[in-house]
């Protein structure tokens, strides 16, 4: 028997709740929210059981009972700048392998962000909510799924060409989706911001037309002028990598993992604050 105490966390689908153990937190979902859907979330959490993973602990029809990490995430890690240009590249190594795994699990995270990395006592960085995670042996799901500054082009329903799209998407894209909001957010840990306000057609952002049309050399043109800060032509094709605006052009992250970027990094960084 689990009891819930103060609310930590309210989402769309589900309030997150310390409990009396303070070990442990609870994920409440809310009583719209499909069966169907608690149940994935589960199953998928048990599947991908591991160290770099938050930890499921029990569940029943209405939540789940989680491990409980340290209180603040990746977001609040970067915004304090307290990671040095070596840890940057290793929390940026580690989260290429590690969502690498999933995807050799036959899962997509769907949510990738900085508020979705944690940390736990021994500074090992955690993946959290996959409230929006499917398996790939799934054939078609909902297309517009995620955090909208994080969200890859594909994924909008509204086309380049001013239709629309199905509003289903084949699972296998999604891995290269996944690949576009890890950059999202590496980009963030090596810079300190993000690299366009949205992918969204209505949104015109300036930043994003230049990647959308792949002139490279004015967008960190563009980027340098507005952050002032200097970047390297090495850091620069490390994170073109991730966010080419075509899932066709857009490399693996077994590729990524090897770029001269993060030779000689460690991918088993530790976050000891």
């Amino acid at each position: 028997m689990h009891i819930k105490t103060t609310l930590l966390s309210e989402g769309s689908s589900s309030n997150v709740f310390l409990t009396e153990d303070p070990n442990y937190v609870m994920k409440e979902f809310k009583s719209l929210y499909p069966a169907s859907l608690r149940q994935k979330e589960a199953y998928i959490l048990e599947l991908l059981r591991g160290e770099h993973i938050v930890k499921l602990i029990t569940y029943t029809d209405n939540y789940l009972i989680l491990e409980r990490l340290q209180s603040h995430d990746l977001f609040e890690v970067i915004k304090s700048q307290s990671l040095n240009h070596q840890l940057q590249k290793e929390t940026c190594k580690s989260l290429i392998r590690i969502i690498n795994s999933i995807h050799r699990m036959q899962v997509v995270h769907r949510d990738i962000k900085l508020e979705n990395i944690l940390i736990d006592k021994a500074g090992r960085i955690v993946l959290c909510d996959f409230g929006f995670a499917e398996l790939l042996n799934s054939c078609s799901v909902k297309r517009t799924v995620g955090t909208l500054n994080y969200m890859p082009p594909e994924l909008h329903q509204e086309s380049l060409l001013g239709g629309m799209n199905s509003e289903n998407i084949n699972t296998q894209i999604l891995i290269k989706s996944d690949v576009f909001s890890l950059g999202v957010t590496v980009f963030q840990i090596i810079l300190g911001f993000q690299p366009f306000i949205s992918t969204k057609p209505s949104a015109n952002c300036k930043l994003w037309k230049l990647i959308l049309q792949k002139k490279w050399s004015q967008y960190w043109v563009l980027v340098q002028k507005l952050s002032k800060i200097q970047i390297d032509p090495l850091t620069q094709n490390f994170l073109e990598q991730f966010i080419q605006p075509d899932t066709t052009s857009r490399a693996s992250l077994d590729d990524i993992y090897s770029h001269p970027f993060l030779k000689e990094v460690k991918d088993d960084v530790h976050l000891i604050f």
